[in-house]
C-alpha cells in the first residue's frame, strides 16, 4: 500500500469514526428519554404474576404507583378499585373508560386522589371519598381530564394554594362534578383554568375560587347546586368567564365578594338564567366608593332571564 492510498484510508476512517460519535450524541439522548417513560399496566381482575406488563397487569393502581417513576404511564383496565392513591410527581394515570374505571375510597376519611406536580389523570370515576380529588399545595401543571367525580363527603375536587403564573395552571377540563357533600371544585389562590365541565347537584356550590385567584373559565354548565353556582372574591383576582351556562341554582347563579382591593373579574357571553335569587350578587364586605367596583365588568353579549329577585343585584353591603 503506497501513502497516498494509506492517507485515504486514514481520511475516510476518521470521517467514520466522527459520523458515529456524531450519531452518538443525538440517538443517546433519545434513547435515554425512551427508556424513562414506561407503560405500567392495571387490571383489577389479574391473576397470577405481577410485573406491570401488559400481560402481567397490577392487580391494584396503589402496587402500580410505588413502582411508577417521573414520566411513566399507567393504564387501568375496566372494574372497581376500593384504594386511596396517591399519584407521585411526573405520573400519569389513564382509564380504559370513564364510566367503567372506577376508584372507590377505601378510607373515606382521606381524599379518593392526590395529586402532585405535573400529573394527570383521564377517563375514571372517582367517588366515596372525604375529597374526591386533592391537588396538593405549590404543585403545579396538573391536569383533570374527562373524569367523573362525584358522592364525596366534601368537596369533588380541592385545590391547594399554589402559583397564579398562566405557565404552571391547575387544568380541570370535560368533567363531570356532581353529587358532592360540600363544592363541587373549591380553589384556594391558584391559577386554575375550568373548560367544558358538568358541575351540577352539589350541595354547597358549584364552584368557589379564594381571593387572589387567577382564572379562565369557559364553556362550563355550573347548574342545579344548592348555593351559589359560581363564587369567587374580586380582591386581588384576574378572572374571566366566557361561554358559561350558570341555571337553577338554589341561591345566586353568581356571587362576587369584594372587600375593597383591585381586582379584575371580566364576564362575557354566558347564559345566567332561573336561579333562586340574583343572576349575579354583588357583596361588599367593607365601605367603599362606587369605584371600587370598576374592575368587575360583564358586556352586553351575555344573557340573563328568569332570576327571581333580579338579573344583578345592587350592591349588597355585609359588614364583617
Amino acid at each position: 500500500m503506497n501513502n497516498s492510498t494509506s492517507k485515504k484510508s486514514l481520511y475516510i476512517g476518521a470521517i467514520l469514526t466522527f459520523n458515529l460519535l456524531l450519531a452518538g450524541v443525538f440517538v443517546f439522548p433519545f434513547l435515554s428519554l425512551a427508556k424513562n417513560e414506561r407503560e405500567i399496566y392495571v387490571n383489577a381482575k389479574a391473576t397470577g404474576v405481577e410485573d406491570g406488563s401488559s400481560e402481567n397487569p397490577y392487580r391494584t393502581i396503589s402496587s402500580a404507583l410505588r413502582k411508577a417513576k417521573k414520566n411513566d404511564k399507567l393504564f387501568v383496565a375496566n372494574g372497581e378499585y376500593k384504594e386511596n392513591i396517591e399519584i407521585p410527581k411526573g405520573v400519569k394515570i389513564y382509564g380504559a373508560d370513564r364510566d367503567e374505571v372506577i376508584i372507590k375510597a377505601k378510607n373515606d376519611d382521606d381524599p379518593v386522589v392526590e395529586m402532585n406536580e405535573n400529573t394527570k389523570i383521564n377517563k375514571v370515576t372517582i367517588k366515596n371519598g372525604k375529597v374526591g380529588i386533592k391537588v396538593e399545595k405549590n404543585d403545579d401543571d396538573v391536569s383533570i381530564i374527562d373524569c367523573v367525580i362525584e358522592k364525596n363527603k366534601r368537596d369533588g375536587i380541592k385545590i391547594e394554594k399554589g402559583s397564579v403564573s398562566k405557565a404552571h395552571p391547575v387544568s380541570v377540563t370535560e368533567n363531570v362534578i356532581r353529587e358532592n357533600g360540600w363544592n363541587g371544585i373549591y380553589s384556594e389562590t391558584r391559577r386554575v383554568v375550568l373548560m367544558e365541565n358538568n358541575i351540577y347537584g352539589n350541595d354547597r356550590d358549584g364552584v368557589e375560587l379564594a381571593e387572589g385567584s387567577s382564572a379562565w373559565i369557559e364553556d362550563n354548565r355550573i347548574n342545579d347546586n344548592d348555593g351559589v353556582g359560581f363564587k369567587f372574591t374580586l380582591d386581588n383576582s384576574n378572572i374571566w368567564l366566557k361561554d358559561n351556562s350558570i341555571r337553577d341554582n338554589d341561591k345566586s347563579g353568581m356571587e362576587v365578594d369584594h372587600f375593597g382591593n383591585a381586582g379584575r373579574v371580566d364576564i362575557s357571553k354566558s347564559t345566567i338564567a332561573e336561579n333562586e335569587k340574583y343572576g349575579i350578587a354583588r357583596v361588599q364586605k367593607s365601605l367603599l366608593t362606587s369605584s371600587a367596583w370598576d374592575g368587575f365588568t360583564f358586556d352586553n353579549k351575555n344573557t340573563f332571564f328568569e332570576n327571581k329577585s333580579k338579573d344583578v343585584s345592587d350592591v349588597i353591603i355585609v359588614r364583617q
